[in-house]
């Protein structure tokens, strides 16, 4: 059976798809609602009919005949007000229409839908907290155990910590202790207290400031604010950042130093020699001398908490940079970073949005909606003159600097751009920059 569209005969079977798009607006109150066609000729001139659950939480779209098959549903990040199904058709605007003999894109349509005011997802909250970092030594356990990812080798050394266990003259609690490192300023912070102390009295006796002197510096190497104090790795203790765990090198097994004769690129992270798995040969971390450790990338590994029986775990390379950006966010009140790993080229970051709530009809998506950061980004040349202008030229304000890994960083750029592509046609660019997504944790969804 065929009908006509626009005069032209269409086969009611003919191939066509939807895609929507939700995200949520907070600050404004409202959603706004992306829908894709195929840049199809047999869909030009056809509108999308939208309709709104009885729960107000979830859209379905459908297109008329001939292409009534074609139909899609998803849930929104929020609850919507009654009041928004009268308008739903009439609000909907073509945001990227139908273009004669381009490839690869779309025609969108865009909506805005107002929020219901009862809804919790407009309930204040800290956009800010530890609740980013996943893998805290919260959530470990002294039987946690860390292997890799690609192979499944073990990396923690059961014999070393027996031995220390055995040893009558140390007192080492069972099992592997998990600590969290402090603020990557707390260093200096330390530095500032060490330098602004209070004086000591001038009429005080001399021997007795002098006593009093040595008693405060002892005191600062052991608490750890002294001026020369550094974060070391202790046998037994597994210490935890953002992104790495920080192990004695006595307490790995399974990994080896990468041979220093291979090529600067491969066998150095930021100059310090890498660390790859035994069996499979990939890289798992980087030797830290001044740290007197090894550091294993939370990318690159997983692991059991061995609490309740839980199954191993891993987390996405996009999902511990997020975490970077939103500590550096904390921590320097900067939104926009140069991010790259030790060469010319690299890329620009601006934070546009750090904690966005959105869904859409992806199939690599669940159903229900995502927690992300939209991320405005540009690919640079040369990353050196944004970080050190030559003499005369503007020096960009508010701009971190975020070195990776390359293995991280080509997975950082390679995810950036697929997020892009997920994007309607209409919201893949804002001016000069283009637009992606990166998954963020959130430990209330992990739990």
């Amino acid at each position: 059976m065929e009908a006509k569209i626009s005069g032209e005969p269409v086969s009611r079977d003919t191939g066509v798809s939807l895609y929507l798009h939700a995200e949520l607006l907070p600050n404004i109150r409202q959603i706004t609602l992306y829908i894709s066609l195929d840049q199809n000729p047999a869909l030009k001139g056809i509108r999308p009919e939208i309709q709104l659950s009885e729960s107000c939480k979830a859209v379905t779209v459908i297109l008329p005949a001939p292409f009534d098959h074609a139909s899609e549903t998803i849930k929104l990040p929020a609850r919507v007000s009654d009041a928004t199904r009268r308008t739903l058709n009439a609000n909907a605007t073509q945001t990227a229409p139908f273009r004669p003999g381009s490839t690869g894109s779309s025609q969108d349509y865009s909506l805005r839908m107002q929020i219901d005011p009862h809804e919790q997802a407009l309930t204040p909250r800290e956009e800010l907290t530890d609740d980013h970092v996943p893998w805290t030594a919260a959530d470990m356990s002294s039987s946690t155990r860390i292997r890799c990812y690609a192979c499944g080798t073990a990396f923690l050394n059961e014999l070393r910590l027996q031995e220390l266990q055995d040893h009558k003259e140390l007192e080492i609690p069972p099992g592997w202790v998990w600590k969290d490192l402090p603020s990557g300023n707390w260093a200096e912070m330390m530095d500032f207290w060490h330098c602004h102390k209070p004086d000591t009295h001038q009429d005080d006796a001399k021997d007795e400031a002098t006593a009093a002197l040595r008693i405060e510096e002892a005191n600062a190497q052991v608490k750890g604010y002294g001026a020369s104090s550094r974060v070391e790795a202790i046998s037994s203790n597994v210490l935890i950042d953002v992104a790495t765990f920080l192990l004695a090198e006595s307490d790995c097994v399974g990994l080896k130093k990468c041979n220093e004769e291979e090529p600067k690129s491969a066998a150095k992270i930021s100059g310090q020699r890498t660390l790859e798995c035994e069996n499979c040969n990939a890289v798992i971390g980087m030797e830290d001398p001044s740290a007197n450790g090894w550091r294993l990338l939370k990318t690159n590994v997983s692991l059991n908490t061995g609490k309740n029986e839980d199954p191993w775990t891993t987390h996405s390379t996009e999902m511990i940079v997020a975490a970077q950006l939103l500590e550096l966010i904390e921590r320097e009140s900067a939104r926009r970073f140069v991010v790259h790993c030790g060469q010319k080229n690299g890329l620009l970051l601006w934070v546009f949005n750090p904690d966005l709530r959105y869904s859409n009809s992806n199939p690599g998506h669940t159903v229900n909606d995502q927690q992300a950061m939209k991320v405005l980004y540009q690919e640079k040349e040369d990353v050196d003159r944004l970080l050190a202008p030559e003499i005369g030229q503007p020096s960009p304000l508010s701009v971190e600097e975020l070195e990776l890994p390359p293995m991280i960083f080509q997975a950082l750029s390679d995810a950036l751009f697929s997020s892009s592509q997920m994007l309607p046609l209409s919201a893949r660019q804002f001016n000069e920059w283009q637009v992606g997504l990166l998954s963020r944790f959130s430990r209330e969804k992990a739990t």
